[in-house]
């Protein structure tokens, strides 16, 4: 089976950073990493803001495989996790995600 990495893009908005930060990395990474399939998590930071301000993040969430990314995709927990964070910060943060297979290890 080929690893894949879900990736979550979220601009957050400059007045909500802090507690998006401390839901995000002590609530959301957490229960998601419960789930079957999930190996680990590496959190980055733009270091550049974007154009109007808002900080930009990359969640790496490293899985066994697609079959894992779907089922937790379908699960009870991603869709409580999602009206969770819509419900803390809504219109103060942007995500975008991508869920990508590995071709190949190099190096």
């Amino acid at each position: 089976m080929r690893p894949a990495l879900y990736t979550i893009i979220a601009e957050v908005a400059p007045g909500v950073e802090t507690a998006w930060n401390q839901w995000q990395e002590e609530v959301h990474a957490q229960r998601v990493l419960r789930e079957p399939g999930f190996i680990a998590c590496r959190k980055w930071r733009d270091a550049e803001p974007t154009r109007d301000g808002w900080t930009r993040y990359v969640c790496h969430y490293e899985l066994t495989g697609l079959d894992a990314m779907e089922e937790y995709l379908g699960s009870d927990t991603a869709r409580q996790l999602r009206m969770d964070s819509e419900l803390r910060f809504g219109a103060m943060m942007r995500i975008s995600r991508q869920m990508l297979t590995e071709v190949k290890r190099l190096g």
